[in-house]
């Protein structure tokens, strides 16, 4: 609904059909990048949406498009369509099950499961040892696989002991990995410091992983959030770090959005316009930045701000939300509290009641409908 601005793409490394025909329209305006793009490339920079049109289009051709459903399958999980995301992995490893590639995504995809909320207890249990023997075997095929080495270490990070979780290793994976990829070495000791709360060590931490590997955005943008996150003077540092990760790619949405989010804390507006013009030729069809703008404004009360938050709000609702965004509902929810605050009561209470419409289970909007009848 309303998902966090650190997402970079997918999971968090973890966070809708009938996109297609809006995707197809904004072929057209995108920047250089999409001119020859693969699913691959779309999906690892955030184009969720683009990348379904190309891979629907393949799996329509090809229903054993092992890599298409592989890569349909990270599509699903942004979309938030978990059971799509298992069934299209499992089909791909059953077509090649040799394929590291494709053990990973399996191993993503149920990570996805363990996500949901709704899961009950014995299922996510049942899940997490699934997970866990998934990232094994894995393992198994490619010792040094990044994504299934940070797969594990956030299983024994996060699982109970009950199905196997155990920090000491979580912290074993993490420091192996610093000798084997040292800017993702680095990141997961940012997770398990972030996990304990040992706050005094995650800006250095933060710093060797960018030393390691400077290029790297989720480096840039994991240290732009964490001083976005402090707020107060570490702003200057999250500016600083929002714009490394943009100069790396200007075609990803999540540089623009910490950018944006500096800029309505610090009331620099002529400075967010620019901003938000930018990111909007850069990224037309993810308006992520329009969004949190608006979610700021709202959240620190900036009163003689509201026109401009509604005025976000009602751009962001005019086209479906990227995938790992947040939903229609979230934004009709914020434009509802917008228009509570310029004393539009009924209008509020329609843009609340069409968020509870559009997700039955959103309950901070049922809370607040509930509240203005």
């Amino acid at each position: 609904m309303d998902q966090l601005i650190f997402i970079v793409c997918g999971r968090s490394k973890r966070a809708g059909l009938g996109f297609a025909s809006v995707a197809v329209l904004l072929l057209a305006s995108l920047p250089a990048f999409a001119a020859d793009p693969t699913p691959a490339a779309l999906i690892e920079h955030g184009h969720f949406k683009r990348a379904q049109v190309i891979l629907a289009e393949r799996l329509k051709a090809n229903p054993n498009d092992a890599q298409a459903l592989c890569d349909m399958s990270k599509v699903s999980i942004a979309f938030l369509r978990r059971d799509d995301a298992v069934q299209q992995a499992e089909k791909a490893l059953a077509i090649d099950g040799k394929s590291v590639d494709f053990h990973v995504q399996l191993v993503e995809a149920l990570g996805s499961k363990l996500d949901d909320t709704d899961a009950g207890m014995f299922a996510r249990m049942s899940l997490a040892r699934r997970f866990r023997k998934e990232a094994e075997i894995t393992l198994q095929l490619d010792p040094n696989n990044i994504d299934a080495n940070e797969d594990l270490m956030e299983f024994h990070l996060d699982a109970p002991g009950i199905v196997g979780g155990d920090q000491q290793k979580a912290d074993e994976i993490a420091e192996r990995m610093t000798h084997i990829s040292p800017v993702h070495g680095y990141l997961m000791k940012v997770e398990i410091a972030l996990h304990d709360r040992r706050t005094a060590e995650i800006g250095p931490l933060l710093r060797q992983a960018i030393n390691a590997d400077p290029k790297n955005y989720s480096a840039q943008m994991r240290a732009a959030n964490f001083y976005l996150e402090q707020g107060g003077a570490a702003l200057a540092q999250a500016e600083a770090q929002a714009k490394q990760a943009i100069a790396i790619a200007p075609d990803r949405v999540s540089g623009y959005t910490a950018l944006a989010v500096v800029y309505t804390q610090q009331a620099r507006w002529n400075d967010l316009e620019a901003l938000l013009k930018d990111a909007q030729t850069a990224v037309p069809d993810d308006l992520a930045p329009l969004y949190q703008s608006a979610k700021n404004i709202v959240t620190n009360n900036q009163i003689q701000q509201m026109t401009r938050a509604e005025g976000y709000l009602r751009s962001y609702l005019a086209q479906p939300p990227e995938g790992g965004e947040p939903s229609l509902a979230g934004a009709h929810w914020r434009l509802g509290l917008v228009l509570e605050k310029q004393g539009h009561k009924d209008q509020a209470r329609q843009e609340l009641q069409t968020a509870v419409t559009l997700d039955p289970k959103f309950e901070p909007a049922k809370k607040d409908l509930k509240r203005l009848q």
